[in-house]
């Protein structure tokens, strides 16, 4: 792949959702390594870094057991229940892996 067949069409919504979803991970305190990647992730969106926004994207485990997404975020403020704090986590992560894949080159 060059960098060249990276797209940044949608760097705009990529940087939203990249932020919410650390945000998220940050208030309920999730500090893993994927954490990491996606504000490594989210610094290459700032500077439309395209290539390296999708290499930290790609090294976010996703799917499956024991990966970033198997995590069931604690309730951490008045107005959240288990249900929903995990409903939140879900669409973030959904959203947020939509997404960067719409920057991935298609072959």
């Amino acid at each position: 792949m060059t960098i060249s067949s990276f797209t940044d069409v949608h760097v705009v919504s990529q940087r939203r959702a990249t932020q919410g979803l650390i945000k998220f991970c940050e208030d309920h305190g999730y500090d893993v390594g994927g954490v990491n990647e996606l504000r490594t992730c989210l610094k290459a969106l700032a500077n439309k870094d395209m290539k390296s926004a999708m290499q930290a994207y790609q090294r976010v485990p996703l799917g499956g057991m024991g990966r970033f997404d198997d995590w069931l975020p604690p309730v951490v403020f008045p107005h959240e229940n288990a249900d929903y704090v995990r409903a939140v986590f879900e669409a973030l992560i959904t959203q947020w892996s939509f997404l960067m894949s719409l920057s991935l080159p298609t072959n």
